[in-house]
């Protein structure tokens, strides 16, 4: 009898051992145990919503969330996601107590972009930036309403700095316009709606204009709207295609000349001659071509009854702002419409975003010259001021840049000094208007001899000049 008692006994001993050590050692509730399992669960959550940003790590209940994250509000949806990915959390639940924020939010978008546009088959595509994932819901579900059934695809972007007021309205409006039209683009930059396309009935030309010119400030609106085209001019695919009508042979070779000088891939010619003159209309012709060429792609409509002349697409920065100043010089009875939008280049960049050296490295390969006197860069820099916008917008956002102008003159006089600040100052204006944040952006001006000690380039003192770009750290 005694001998069962410790028999007992002796198994209690090791039943007890055994749990104590299942414990300390293996259940889920072992501090080891419950940290690795909330680190699976909190990472695993952040992947399922997409948050490829953010990175959880776990100090036993207390999660340290880090990252670089699209806006302030990701980064409060990543908090809410961690706390609650694996049940209530806490401390009587097992799950996660704290969130500790050390992740970094972008800064504000400049300028705010946002767009919507319709195809000619009837599909809608959202892109640009969204203040929130509650207007990027509503958006959608606003383009799925006026779609009837056609796809909307969705490339939108969180991100702050969308300006104040109702700009979740103003966007709505813009689709609402939109599908009224045939085809065509919405755009919204900062407090700036456009409104770009073709419809065929005049009635609904007239009243897209109308509401779209009459939009609330601090909101300001643009209506560039069209009818069918008499002629046209588009590029698409690498290809470019006139269509249309034109009134002479000579018309439709003058056309064709000017285009194979200045557009070196496939040109397609479908016009046809009719028996009706439209004086003027080639001027536009002339010398809006040379430049639209240079588009990614785009179309160079003319529509005498409605709107002139109207062209959109995507451009690089150097050649819309030479269309516009080429355009703007013609006197005639029709007017130019341009509702193109600036699209840098791609360059190649790794790591990506470029941090400090590595974005210095990427600059330091353009140049920008001006012929002597001039403080406005030769056209002949239009790639290369291309390059340098492509290039400060790959790098870290966290980075500014001071461009640095040189005079002519070796004296360093005040004058010359004032020279290169206003060739800094251009170059400047032409980074803004390509979409670069301008705070991000500071001029300065000196003598020739001054910057011959520090640009490093066999053509320093010569006629053609040189703008130096200097990559900083916020805090210098």
């Amino acid at each position: 009898m005694r001998l069962l008692e410790y028999l007992l006994a002796l198994l209690a001993l090791v039943g007890l051992v055994a749990t104590s050590w299942w414990g300390v050692y293996q259940s889920p509730q072992n501090a080891a145990n419950l940290q690795a399992h909330l680190q699976r669960e909190t990472s695993a959550a952040l992947k399922a919503a997409g948050m490829d940003w953010a990175i959880v790590e776990m100090d036993g209940q207390h999660a340290v969330l880090s990252g670089k994250a699209p806006s302030p509000e990701a980064v409060r949806d990543a908090a809410l996601i961690v706390l609650s990915a694996d049940g209530p959390g806490g401390l009587i639940f097992g799950g996660v107590t704290q969130v500790e924020n050390a992740a970094d939010s972008a800064p504000p978008v400049s300028p705010y972009v946002w767009r919507a546009e319709k195809t000619p088959e009837g599909k809608l595509i959202l892109s640009g930036y969204v203040p929130s994932k509650a207007i990027r819901k509503v958006l959608l579900a606003e383009a799925a309403d006026l779609s009837d059934g056609m796809v909307v695809e969705d490339s939108m972007r969180l991100a702050s700095g969308a300006p104040a007021g109702n700009w979740q309205g103003i966007a709505r409006m813009g689709l609402v316009q939109l599908d009224r039209l045939d085809f065509g683009e919405v755009s919204l930059v900062d407090t700036d709606l456009r409104v770009s396309g073709v419809s065929a009935d005049p009635d609904v030309r007239a009243k897209v204009q109308a509401e779209i010119a009459n939009v609330a400030a601090p909101f300001s609106g643009e209506p560039i709207i069209r009818g069918a085209a008499l002629w046209l001019a588009r590029i698409s695919d690498a290809k470019l295609i006139f269509k249309g009508s034109v009134s002479s042979e000579s018309e439709r070779r003058e056309i064709l000349t000017l285009a194979r000088k200045h557009y070196k891939s496939e040109i397609v010619d479908e016009m046809v001659i009719v028996d009706q003159a439209y004086p003027g209309w080639m001027e536009i012709v002339r010398r809006g071509l040379p430049q639209f060429v240079g588009f990614q792609q785009g179309e160079m409509a003319f529509d005498p009854e409605s709107a002139g002349f109207i062209i959109v697409g995507d451009a690089p920065p150097s050649a819309l702002k030479y269309l516009k100043e080429d355009l703007a010089a013609v006197s005639g009875p029709y007017a130019a419409n341009i509702a193109a939008d600036p699209h840098l280049p791609t360059v190649a960049s790794a790591p990506l975003p470029p941090t400090r050296d590595a974005c210095q490295a990427l600059l330091d390969t353009t140049t920008i010259r001006f012929a002597a006197g001039a403080s406005a860069p030769g056209r002949d820099s239009g790639n290369a001021q291309d390059l340098l916008a492509a290039g400060i917008h790959a790098c870290d956002a966290a980075l500014e840049f001071s461009i640095a102008g040189r005079g002519d003159a070796e004296n360093g006089t005040d004058a010359d000094m004032a020279l290169g600040q206003a060739r800094a100052e251009a170059v400047i204006a032409f980074l803004t208007a390509a979409g670069v944040d301008g705070r991000r952006l500071s001029a300065i001006g000196y003598g020739a001899d001054v910057a011959q000690q520090s640009i490093d380039s066999p053509d320093a003192g010569s006629a053609d000049q040189v703008i130096e770009i200097t990559v900083l750290e916020r805090s210098e």
